[in-house]
């Protein structure tokens, strides 16, 4: 593949918002650093300004795609997964045996509110004139599915509460009254929530290939780390559920309500990266890949049903 240079982050950025198309959504799964691949192909979007969707729904690592995306900052999401999510100071297992955060969320954004590293909000918000974000959570209370609604104020709130993994991130992150964590643990592809709330065309970024069904390596990662505790039993049944849901979302998107158009856009072959522990050469070659798969789906067919007003 050839080798894919997104731009430099500029200190102004253009921020054009255009009219988006109704009953359009755009449904981003996690992954946590596969989703570099996810990365790839809104970069690609971006370089063409498109973004026709009315309602863009994000999971985890997904919803931090969508952020990148609706703050225009091509190759943000990218420098965050290389630069942050590999340093030593955001992941350690040896942390959850002091009873420590095995994953820091805070450090992560912390940095995130740096200038360095700090999302254009100002531009999203013009972008969401006209559209709706929703960030993909889980209520700790039941381990419901709840969707969050970021604001200026609360953004990077909302999008640590869809990040974190449960018992990683010991506690969630508290929302007024409850505490949510990663929305892949109650819906992994939120792709039926697009639909009921008025979606007929809807494309869905995966991070695996579509003839794979490769949720439940992450789930299994999870039992494998939390299992040495007291806590085996919660897991299981958090995992149960976790896979009914992705089995849920993929019967959905195989066979589709007959008023709904679903396009799934996905790697065409296994990903190089993985959740956590990605080196920089399989991060590069995920990322060049979704660049080149999202400029493909540009000049597809496919493509027209969501430039046609």
């Amino acid at each position: 593949m050839s080798q894919i240079h997104p731009p430099p982050l500029p200190n102004t950025i253009n921020c054009p918002a255009n009219m988006p198309i109704k009953e359009t959504a755009l449904v981003v799964e996690g992954g946590g650093q596969r989703g570099i691949f996810t990365a790839g192909v809104l970069d690609s979007w971006l370089a063409q300004d498109f973004n026709p969707f009315s309602l863009l729904i994000g999971t985890s690592a997904g919803a931090q795609n969508l952020s990148t995306y609706m703050t225009r900052q091509s190759g943000f999401a990218k420098r965050s997964i290389m630069q942050l999510s590999r340093h030593p100071n955001f992941f350690s297992m040896k942390r959850s045996f002091s009873k420590r955060n095995a994953m820091d969320l805070d450090w992560y954004f912390d940095r995130v509110s740096e200038p360095e590293y700090q999302l254009n909000i100002q531009c999203a918000e013009s972008q969401l004139v006209n559209r709706q974000l929703l960030f993909s959570a889980t209520n700790i209370k039941g381990f419901g599915p709840a969707f969050l609604e970021p604001t200026a104020d609360s953004w990077l709130t909302m999008l640590k509460a869809s990040s974190a993994l449960p018992y990683l991130y010991k506690k969630g992150v508290a929302i007024g009254t409850d505490n949510f964590v990663d929305g892949g643990v109650a819906l992994p592809i939120p792709i039926q929530e697009a639909y009921n709330r008025g979606a007929k065309k809807i494309i869905v970024l995966r991070t695996a290939p579509t003839d794979r069904n490769v949720g439940y390596p992450w789930a299994r990662k999870l039992k494998s780390w939390v299992c040495k505790t007291d806590k085996c039993p919660k897991v299981l049944d958090i995992i149960t559920g976790y896979e009914n849901a992705y089995n849920q979302a993929l019967n959905f998107i195989k066979k589709p309500p007959k008023d709904a158009q679903v396009i799934e856009i996905a790697p065409p072959t296994k990903l190089a990266s993985r959740i956590l522990g990605s080196s920089d050469q399989a991060l590069m070659a995920d990322y060049q890949m979704g660049f080149e798969v999202g400029q493909a789906f540009l000049q597809s067919q496919s493509a027209q049903l969501f430039k046609m007003h």
